[in-house]
């Protein structure tokens, strides 16, 4: 994947989204430029994922206005705007059949002229050898799972990547693959943001923050400020858990 020039920055505007009589998020207002890792945070039911999908038009605001790129995600054609932003969920969902189908999928609708030697660079940024292009899906482990799927995401060459919670069911060699592969498409101009539920991941791989509770955004702040601003006693009681 080469170094992408493509703006990808997202917006909101007062943004509320209701499911019945259930609030789930009020009164949104940021905005995310084209550079480095944003992380949402924050306790459960606090609104982390919604916001995630908000951004990618899997829904649709209560009130308030979604921007990508200056423009209203409403007037965006959902296949034009994912295919700009690719979406890597917290268990991976592939297709049947093997490796290879799974990557080539959106490039073939797409157009994306993909080499035997492309594909393999794929895989090798996702830390997977030459011969999964022909391993069944059904025979990989839930690491090398979600590897594929965050492989098969790239294949789209989008500009933009939102994960959620891509590493929680992950052992920490496929963690570490995933956070060093997050890393290097952020220098190279990828607009990454992942919902995480821990705060050492957070520290570790995040530049920015969205912090939520119950709803609503307490701090867009750095990383580095965010900890600063807070110790980790009063952090963990924000997140209502315990690190290991």
């Amino acid at each position: 994947m080469s170094e992408t020039t493509s703006e990808c920055i997202f917006s909101m505007d007062d943004v509320s989204f209701v499911i019945g009589d259930n609030q789930i998020l009020t009164n949104i207002s940021f905005k995310l430029d084209n550079s480095g890792i944003t992380g949402i945070i924050g306790p459960s039911g606090s609104g982390k994922s919604t916001l995630l999908r908000l951004l990618n038009k899997l829904i649709s605001p209560t009130v308030g206005t979604v921007t990508f790129n200056g423009n209203n995600i409403t007037d965006i054609s959902s296949s034009e705007l994912r295919k700009q932003i690719g979406m890597v969920q917290q268990r991976p969902y592939l297709f049947a059949g093997d490796v290879q189908h799974n990557l080539l999928y959106g490039p073939r609708i797409w157009n994306i002229e993909y080499s035997d030697d492309k594909l393999l660079q794929l895989l090798k940024r996702v830390a997977l050898d030459a011969d999964f292009l022909d391993r069944n899906i059904d025979g990989l482990s839930g690491g090398e799972q979600q590897r594929v799927s965050l492989a098969r995401t790239l294949a789209n060459e989008p500009c933009a990547i939102l994960l959620d919670e891509p590493t929680s069911a992950l052992d920490i060699v496929s963690e570490e693959i995933i956070e060093n592969t997050l890393k290097q498409l952020a220098k190279e101009g990828v607009k990454v943001v992942v919902v995480t539920h821990s705060l050492e991941q957070t520290k570790r791989l995040v530049d920015e923050l969205l912090f939520l509770k119950d709803g609503q955004l307490v701090e867009k702040t750095t990383t580095k400020e965010f900890f600063s601003l807070y110790n980790d006693e009063e952090i963990r009681t924000f997140f209502k858990q315990k690190e290991e």
